[in-house]
Parts: structure tokens; sequence; C-alpha cells
């Protein structure tokens, strides 16, 4: 996936990481280098430990992927903001991802990340 479109909002803290602050995204879906679908999410920011450089932000990451026969809901909780694999889960599907769960990850580069699902289907 690649992040086609970012905006960071800073809702009512001060400057700086603070308490439900959001981060949207908008972005592309790609496999072996073709882009087969895009994707929505969010991160929240749940917890905020300390300040200024040394702050430890918690965020929590809603994405829909809409690939062509369908799409795919994940979630996951960002435990700081250098971490580089993020654990996902699966929490549904709908189309050939009808009654879709597992897990996954993803891996953060620059501007983008490696998302690697496995699904099972109820």
């Amino acid at each position: 996936m690649q992040f086609a479109q970012v905006k960071k909002l800073n809702l009512g803290g001060p400057p700086g990481p603070s308490l439900g602050d959001e981060m949207i995204l908008s972005l592309d879906v790609f496999h072996n280098g073709r882009k087969i679908g895009v994707g929505d999410g969010t991160f929240t920011t749940t917890r905020v430990t300390g300040s200024g450089p040394n702050a430890v932000v918690e965020s929590q990451g809603i994405f829909t992927l809409r690939l062509p026969d369908g799409q795919l809901s994940i979630q996951f909780i960002q435990l700081r903001d250098n971490e580089q694999i993020l654990p996902v889960a699966v929490t549904g599907g709908s189309g050939v991802f009808r009654g879709a769960g597992g897990d996954g990850t993803i891996t953060k580069g620059n501007n983008s990340g490696v998302v690697r699902l496995h699904l099972q289907f109820a």
C-alpha cells in the first residue's frame, strides 16, 4: 500500500501529540507492483505518556481496503510512533471476503507499507 493523501488533525489539545488527535489516510493498494484497489483509514491517539520529544503515543488504527471483489476491514493498536511492524486483526469483509477474519501485519515504510494478511472464513 502507498499513502495517497494524509491529513493530521490536532483536535483541541496543545501543540504536539494529545488525546483524540487524528490522522486520516487514503491509500492505494498494490499486488506485485500493480494497483488492485484503494483504502481509507484513521489513526486516533488513544494514550499519550510523557511530553515533548520523549512522549510515547498510542493510536488505534482502523482501515477498510476496497479490492476488486469486495472489501476487508482491519484494525490495530500502534503502541509507539516508531513501531515498524504492526500486528493487525481482520475484523470483517464483504463480497468474496464475506465472513473473513484472521490476522496479519503491516510493515511500515516511507509513505508506504506492506500488508500481509492471513484470512480465515467462518
